[in-house]
């Protein structure tokens, strides 16, 4: 019985441990403030969650696919509270950056972008001074 036991701690404070630490950032509070966020006249397109896992992991990319003549929008919450610690850029497919969110040492809620080329691009959410390490962006568009 008591061997039992012990296995029981064991595992309690092995599983323990890392629910908790992936339980602390709910992305959908932040892409809702996001949302809410997006100019008049641009359609939701897509959500991207921002779980930088406590700091493990420093920057989180996703690919999407961008046609020409279209405007697209982002706009971005965190847990730091606005755009605190996180930052977003966008890159074309052969890494040449074309929007920031930080400019001049200045983090801003998201941007605007004009697509000159259909094609795929990269999305890159990253952490500058960030408390939480956690936050959600939404993408919208307008022709």
């Amino acid at each position: 019985m008591k061997k039992i036991t012990q296995w029981v701690w064991l595992l309690f404070l092995v599983v323990a441990p890392t629910g908790y630490a992936f339980a602390q950032c709910d992305t959908e509070i932040y892409i809702e403030k996001a949302l809410r966020a997006m100019p008049k006249g641009f359609t939701f397109v897509k959500s991207y969650r921002v779980d930088g896992k406590g700091g493990i992991r420093k920057q989180i990319e996703y690919t999407c696919v961008l046609s020409r003549d279209t405007d697209y929008v982002i706009r971005m919450s965190s847990k730091d509270g606005g755009v605190n610690g996180l930052r977003v850029t966008l890159y074309d497919a052969q890494r040449n950056e074309l929007a920031s969110s930080f400019v001049n040492n200045k983090l801003f809620p998201g941007w605007t972008f004009k697509c000159k080329a259909t094609g795929i691009y990269y999305l890159s959410f990253t952490f500058k001074d960030s408390q939480s390490y956690c936050g959600g962006a939404v993408m919208g568009f307008k022709r």
